[in-house]
């Protein structure tokens, strides 16, 4: 229903004033919308879903988390969320669901007595935070990591930098801007107090060793205003120890006590397709990360993939599916990915998708498929008892029937 009069500028004011900035997302929609719920009931729901907020945080003293991010956005909302829920009344975002619906959606199952607001942002398109951050301005504001992700809507890696940061910038003096110390494509632009968390020594929440463990776990150890913590994650991954650092940061500023940030990130349950541990009938193990791929998320992964392999005396099987969204980083993004799987010395590589042509070739070895069931097939012909798999894709590519299908093989 866009035409050529949401051009005029007293049409995109009168918009604005029912809808707030709408994203890209909203205003150009790639698929046929419903009038009514478009340009009806979700404005309604957002003006009131904001003023609601307003009334919580004027004057029941709640406080609102936001976290966003490249990767781990998920992972570490439902960390800090597990953390805090030992402190108080807690509510979170729940998972895969567009921000733009879930954030109102969220917000509306508040009640006065809940103390903090958890709200994941996902950024995919030029002018997303400021639609989250018009809906609900927050006291905390996370950045996990900036890096490939959406480029093919947002173009560069600073475009995507420069979107994420605006969550700094809409923070009041009074708030806390929590960032990591270890990515430079973070750009802190804010009057907000900072914390930092990180291996760097300047984060004020370090990590101070991390390691996997053979039953898939990850032990770290955290400082955390000069007291060390340790901690068994329920996920295997060093990588999972930035997530931690991160809730550990926000939890921290919100006066959560140690016992509690410790006992919180251990008893947090990982979301699904997340490097989730399967055994199959015949011995082999597999690592469900299905739920999808880019290029730093991939690389982690792949660095999960070789070292638990060396753990528990296995084969390191990468079953790895096309990361879309790209844009002008598609190829090489890809080729890095075939790099990064021949200098780990992964033993056997199964890959679908078009632009997955450039990781086989990159890594000098590996079988393409053009679809997913000739690749479920081969997997399931070619398993050995010592494999320890791993899967990765972008969502679209469904790989979470392939582990289905896997653990029905007798």
């Amino acid at each position: 229903m866009v035409t050529a009069q949401m051009n005029n500028p007293l049409v995109l004011t009168l918009l604005h004033l029912w809808t707030g900035p709408l994203p890209k997302e909203e205003l150009f929609p790639d698929r046929k919308i419903d009038p009514l719920l478009h340009w009806v009931i979700h404005p309604i729901k957002r003006w009131l879903a904001k003023i609601y907020l307003w009334i919580l945080q004027r004057f029941f003293g709640l406080k609102v988390v936001a976290v966003t991010g490249s990767v781990g956005k998920t992972t570490t909302k439902d960390m800090l969320a597990s953390i805090l829920s030992l402190e108080g009344p807690t509510v979170v975002t729940r998972d895969n669901i567009t921000s733009t619906y879930n954030i109102p959606d969220t917000i509306l199952r508040c009640t006065p007595a809940t103390r903090v607001l958890v709200l994941e942002m996902g950024v995919e398109y030029p002018g997303d935070m400021d639609f989250y951050t018009w809906l609900a301005r927050p006291d905390i504001g996370i950045i996990t990591s900036v890096n490939r992700t959406h480029t093919h809507f947002l173009g560069t890696v600073e475009n995507v930098s420069a979107e994420k940061c605006k969550l700094l910038t809409a923070l009041s003096p009074a708030g806390f801007a929590v960032v990591n110390a270890d990515d430079p494509n973070i750009l802190i632009n804010t009057q907000a107090s900072i914390l930092k968390f990180g291996v760097n020594p300047d984060s004020e929440i370090r990590i101070i060793t991390s390691q996997l463990t053979p039953d898939f776990k990850t032990r770290l150890v955290l400082s955390i205003n000069g007291q060390q913590i340790t901690v068994n994650l329920p996920i295997a991954g060093r990588h999972f120890a930035l997530n931690a650092a991160a809730a550990a940061a926000a939890a921290f500023r919100l006066t959560a006590r140690p016992q509690s940030i410790s006992a919180g990130l251990e008893r947090f349950a990982p979301p699904p397709h997340r490097m989730t541990p399967v055994t199959l009938k015949n011995g082999v193990v597999l690592l469900d990360d299905s739920y999808n791929a880019n290029p730093l998320a991939v690389s982690a992964s792949l660095e999960t993939l070789a070292e638990l392999a060396q753990i528990t005396h296995r084969q390191p099987v990468f079953i790895f599916g096309q990361m879309n969204e790209l844009g002008q980083y598609e190829q090489s993004a890809h080729e890095e990915i075939g790099m990064k799987i021949a200098k780990l010395k992964i033993g056997k590589l199964f890959c679908t998708g078009p632009a997955a042509k450039h990781t086989v070739t990159a890594a000098g070895f590996g079988d393409y498929f053009e679809t997913v069931e000739d690749l479920t097939s081969a997997v399931s012909q070619q398993l050995t008892a010592t494999d320890l798999l791993l899967f990765k894709a972008s969502r679209s590519y469904h790989f979470e029937s392939i582990v289905s299908a896997l653990k029905d093989t007798p």
